[in-house]
């Protein structure tokens, strides 16, 4: 396997993901990766509540910055790829990260999933059959809506990128 494959995978086994800072709460947070004694002798303990969500932002982001450089696309900080080529029916789910907040699909591409979705993607199972669209209706960067056929729920979602 491959240094970056590897790192992505070890990450997204660990439920690793991020999402932009602005546009929802991080994935990762300092408690995901520090154990209570870490937590304690750094002194991230003792962080307000305002300091520790900022703190959990930038770790987000900067997980991201990471996970894209592991995945070649150059630099940290570098855009994977904004376009995704492969809108139409036919897509299951191969494996899901974050608590349904990563979806990633049998073509390997990756889906990070709007906020508000993952209530419902939380529930989806892997093989569950999907159709990807370009929204209607996009958010931001959340630009593609994935249709999980099997129950007809639908999710917002922002293309990451393929494996």
């Amino acid at each position: 396997m491959k240094a970056p494959t590897f790192f992505f995978a070890v990450l997204l086994g660990l439920g690793v993901a991020t999402t932009a800072p602005a546009q929802s709460a991080p994935v990762i947070t300092v408690e995901k990766v520090m154990t209570g004694e870490e937590l304690r002798t750094t002194g991230v303990a003792s962080l307000t509540p305002a300091q520790r969500a900022a703190l959990d932002r930038w770790l987000s982001a900067y997980t991201m910055q990471i996970l894209q450089y592991a995945q070649g696309a150059g630099k940290p900080g570098s855009l994977v790829s904004s376009a995704y080529s492969g809108t139409s029916g036919g897509h299951w789910i191969k494996s899901k990260a974050a608590n349904g907040g990563i979806i990633i699909l049998e073509d390997g591409s990756m889906w990070e999933i709007n906020s508000i979705d993952r209530i419902d993607t939380s529930l989806w199972l892997p093989i569950s059959n999907v159709t990807v669209l370009k929204a209607s209706s996009p958010v931001g960067e959340f630009k593609y809506t994935l249709i999980n056929t099997d129950d007809g729920e639908k999710a917002l979602a922002k293309f990451l990128g393929k494996q």
